[in-house]
C-alpha cells in the first residue's frame, strides 16, 4: 500500500506571490519617511528665526568683540523681528564659548562672534575642544584690523625704542585677552624680535586686561583698537605703534612696529560670525545678508573705520578661505615660538 493518501480533489492553486509588493513597500518607505522630514525642514527654514537668537561672545564684556556684538544685536533684532541676546561666555581664550556653539543645534538660533583667536588659541592648548573650522559653518567676516601697541600713560616710554630700552633695564609685564590670543602671540613675537624679556599676564578677555593696563596693574598691551581708542584719546593709554606691516588710514601718523625698529614684525586680525556645522545654507544666507547690510551701512561703517577696524561683510566662502589661510600662517608662528599650555 502507498504511504500517501490519494488526492481528494482538484489541486489547490498556489498562493499569489506578494514579494514584489513587499519589496516595493520597502523601497518606498525611506522616501515616504524622508518627504515629511524635508518638508518640515523647509518650513523651519522659511520660518527662521522662530525664537530669539543667542549670540555668544566668548570673552568678558568690554572687549572689541563684545562691543561689535552689541552694536549688531539691536539692528539684527529689528530686521528679524526676534530678540538677539548677547551672551558672554569667557574662558580658555574664547574656546569655552565657542564650544557651546559647536555643540548647539544647527538651526541658526545660536551663533558665535569670533576673532582671530578662534584660530590661534586651539594651537597652544593640548586639549582640543573642537575643530575651529570643521565644527562650524562660517557665516560672515565682519571686519579686519591692525592691533595697537599701547602702554600705561605713567610708563616713561614715548616710543617703541624707549619701550625696548626700558624692558632691558627693569622688569615689565604685558597682558592680553588670553593665552593664544593675537595679543599674546604678538607680544611673544615682539619679545623675540627685540631680544627682550617681559612677563605675560593673561586675562579672560580684552575688557579686564585693558582695564588693568589703564589702571597701571600691567604696563604693556597689544590690543584691538575698538575698545582701546577711547582710552588713548583720553590720555590714559599711550599709543606707540600699530602691529600691521603698513600704516592704517585712521591713524596715519602712527608708525608700524617694523618702522619703529623691530624689523620683520607684522600681525593683523579679523572678526566674524560662525554657526554650528550643518546649519542650513538658506539660513546662513539670511544671516549673512542682514549682517553685510548692517556692517556696510554708513552708521556702523563709519564707527568701525574711525576706530581702526575695516568693515568687510564677506561671503561665507571667503570667510572660510580666510580662516584656512590664517590657520596655516599662525601654525608656523606658534610652532616657532614653542608655546604650549596644558
Amino acid at each position: 500500500m502507498s504511504q500517501f493518501p490519494p488526492p481528494s480533489g482538484p489541486a489547490t492553486p498556489p498562493a499569489p506571490v506578494r514579494l514584489p509588493l513587499l519589496a516595493m513597500a520597502l523601497l518606498l518607505a525611506p522616501a515616504m519617511l524622508h518627504a515629511p522630514s524635508a518638508a518640515a525642514q523647509a518650513t523651519a527654514e522659511a520660518a527662521w528665526p522662530s525664537r530669539p537668537v543667542r549670540l555668544v561672545v566668548p570673552y568678558s564684556p568690554g572687549g572689541g568683540l563684545d562691543i561689535l556684538a552689541r552694536l549688531l544685536a539691536p539692528r539684527l533684532s529689528e530686521r528679524w523681528g526676534q530678540g538677539v541676546v548677547v551672551d558672554n561666555r569667557p574662558g580658555a581664550s574664547g574656546q569655552l564659548g565657542a564650544q557651546i556653539v559647536a555643540n548647539a543645534a544647527p538651526d541658526g538660533h545660536t551663533l558665535v562672534m569670533i576673532s582671530t583667536e578662534h584660530i590661534t588659541a586651539p594651537m597652544v592648548y593640548r586639549r582640543q575642544l573642537y575643530d575651529p573650522i570643521a565644527s562650524f559653518t562660517p557665516v560672515v567676516q565682519t571686519g579686519a584690523q591692525s592691533y595697537l601697541l599701547v602702554v600705561n600713560a605713567g610708563l616713561p616710554a614715548q616710543s617703541v625704542k624707549d619701550l625696548v630700552a626700558l624692558a632691558r633695564s627693569r622688569k615689565l609685564n604685558y597682558t592680553s585677552a588670553g593665552t593664544g590670543s593675537v595679543g599674546h602671540l604678538s607680544g611673544e613675537l615682539f619679545k623675540s624680535l627685540a631680544s627682550i624679556e617681559m612677563t605675560h599676564v593673561p586675562y579672560k578677555g580684552t575688557g579686564p586686561a585693558l582695564g588693568d593696563t589703564v589702571s597701571g596693574q600691567v604696563q604693556v598691551m597689544v590690543v584691538n583698537p575698538l575698545p582701546a581708542m577711547p582710552h588713548i584719546k583720553s590720555g590714559r593709554l599711550r599709543l606707540l605703534a600699530v602691529t600691521d606691516s603698513r600704516r592704517i588710514a585712521s591713524l596715519p601718523d602712527v608708525p608700524t612696529i617694523a618702522e619703529a625698529g623691530i624689523a620683520g614684525f607684522g600681525t593683523t586680525g579679523w572678526n566674524g560670525l560662525l554657526a554650528p556645522a550643518g546649519t542650513p545654507r538658506p539660513v546662513v544666507a539670511r544671516i549673512n545678508e542682514a549682517v553685510v547690510a548692517i556692517v556696510r551701512a554708513p552708521e556702523l561703517r563709519d564707527r568701525m573705520s574711525s576706530e581702526g577696524t575695516e568693515p568687510i561683510g564677506s561671503t561665507p566662502e571667503a570667510f572660510r578661505a580666510l580662516m584656512v589661510a590664517d590657520q596655516k600662517r599662525w601654525t608656523a608662528v606658534v610652532s616657532k615660538m614653542k608655546i604650549d599650555v596644558d
